[in-house]
């Protein structure tokens, strides 16, 4: 049995999973890239049901939603800009961050969506907010990346 581990995984207090977090590197991440990225990670061992799947780079990010018709080549639900956490949680230039310290930005951030009320006006929040994934994740445990 293959085995994944991702970057971060979001469970709900009966430890239920609720999303699966990979954070790449990289800039300009495309559609079409993304949609390669998360068909190799299936191939690798990544769930193909789980209610979310977060796929972030420094620049744009990726989301899709659990569907019974979702197939390998699925393209993404929503496509949001990344720029406003990286301002909001990074005092580095985006071009200075690497994968390591991108998860730690991405943990914080989500850590902090998932327990603190949040006034959803800006990107990304918003586009999540309308997928239903702020709600979703509220009091949730956000981890750093286990084995699936």
């Amino acid at each position: 049995m293959r085995t994944f581990q991702p970057s971060l995984l979001i469970e709900s207090s009966d430890e239920r999973l609720i999303a699966v977090v990979e954070v790449k590197g990289g800039r300009d991440m495309s559609r079409d890239v993304a949609i390669e990225i998360r068909s190799s990670m299936l191939e690798s061992g990544l769930p193909a049901h789980i209610p979310y799947f977060l796929l972030l780079s420094r620049d744009t990010g990726f989301l899709w939603k659990d569907n019974p018709s979702l197939s390998v080549d699925s393209p993404p639900d929503y496509e949001f800009p990344m720029n406003g956490v990286i301002t909001r949680y990074s005092k580095r230039k985006p071009e200075k961050l690497y994968r390591s310290i991108l998860e730690l930005l991405v943990l914080h951030w989500l850590t902090n969506l998932s327990s603190k009320p949040q006034e959803m006006v800006e990107e990304p929040e918003k586009t999540l907010a309308r997928a239903g994934f702020t709600d979703a994740i509220k009091d949730a445990m956000v981890l750093m990346g286990d084995t699936l």
